[in-house]
């Protein structure tokens, strides 16, 4: 039995029942012997629900009960009254911790705190009750093939930019790998040698995101490339690709998301800058002025239910 995949699959239920409870959580997940398997605070959990869930969880997976259910057990002059001054104290009869079993056998405790007692088992319960969750594969874009001509000239830009050089490597056969890392980023990019039947310069809209465009855009001056003015577009969500709704300078607002320029490599492969100062989350709360309208109003129709389309 893979534990492991249990106790993220018991987390990503809690978190679901908790999102649609609006109530952040900590969510703790013990074995039998004691031994943490996950621990995760969601946003804006209180700080100390950690170390409660963590509590519920070690008394569910030691005793098999849930904690609510453990209360009138322990109270004075109750048999189990002595339990609750055991192991440091970190045994806990506040509801919200439950036993996991499988095909009958205990195997673990997990423990929910972050709202009121009954919110914790609330959302406990709700999570206990629905079937197991698929879990999603990662999939991390982690490098970028960019079609060059002349790997050299190639290395000589991207050396230019600033950027980390990763790896430059060749074989005998006219194959070469060369890969750049830019600052800050976990995505890299690769060109070289029989690496890509692309056409080069057929890379468009490569996306580098910045916090500063105007700072951005000076220092990319200041290094020799040539790079466009900042940009924004009228529409308030992405830019037009036909051009006619760009103007001039960035976002007046200088709203996230909103701000762009450009440039191109040696071969006509054309990149992006797009400032961003705060993040999407998927929630914009009331009152958030970091974005533009537009974009703020399709973000918070998708997080309706009602998909992203106006």
């Amino acid at each position: 039995m893979d534990l492991l995949a249990l106790a993220k699959n018991i987390a990503d239920r809690v978190e679901a029942q908790s999102a649609r409870a609006r109530v952040p959580v900590a969510v703790t997940i013990i074995d039998i012997h004691g031994n943490m398997l996950l621990q995760h605070r969601m946003s804006s959990a209180p700080v100390f629900s950690i170390e409660i869930s963590e509590r519920k969880a070690y008394t569910s997976a030691l005793v098999g009960l849930r904690t609510a259910d453990l209360s009138p057990l322990v109270q004075p002059g109750k048999d189990l009254f002595p339990l609750m001054g055991l192991s440091g104290g970190r045994y806990c009869s506040m509801g919200g911790g439950a036993p996991l079993t499988r095909e009958g056998q205990l195997v673990a405790g997990v423990g929910v705190s972050g709202g009121t007692v009954e919110q914790d088992v609330a959302i406990l319960e709700a999570a206990l009750r629905e079937p197991p969750v698929m879990r999603k594969t990662d999939m991390k874009l982690e490098v970028v093939v960019i079609p060059v001509a002349d790997a050299d000239r190639a290395k000589r830009f991207y050396g230019d930019l600033g950027w980390r050089l990763d790896i430059d490597y060749s074989a005998g056969d006219n194959y070469r790998v060369i890969q750049f890392t830019p600052p800050g980023s976990g995505c890299s990019i690769m060109f070289g040698n029989n690496m890509s039947r692309a056409a080069p310069g057929s890379a468009k809209g490569l996306h580098l995101i910045v916090f500063d465009i105007q700072a951005t855009c000076e220092d990319l001056l200041s290094r020799g490339i040539a790079v466009s003015e900042p940009f924004h577009d009228a529409g308030g969500v992405f830019h037009h690709a036909e051009g006619k709704s760009l103007l001039s300078g960035p976002n007046p607002q200088r709203k996230s998301y909103a701000s762009y320029a450009s440039f191109s490599d040696p071969d006509g492969n054309a990149w992006v800058l797009q400032e961003i100062t705060a993040r999407l989350t998927g929630q914009i709360e009331d009152g958030d002025t970091s974005f533009t309208p537009e974009l703020a109003s399709v973000v918070r129709h998708a997080a309706a239910g009602n998909g992203a389309t106006l």
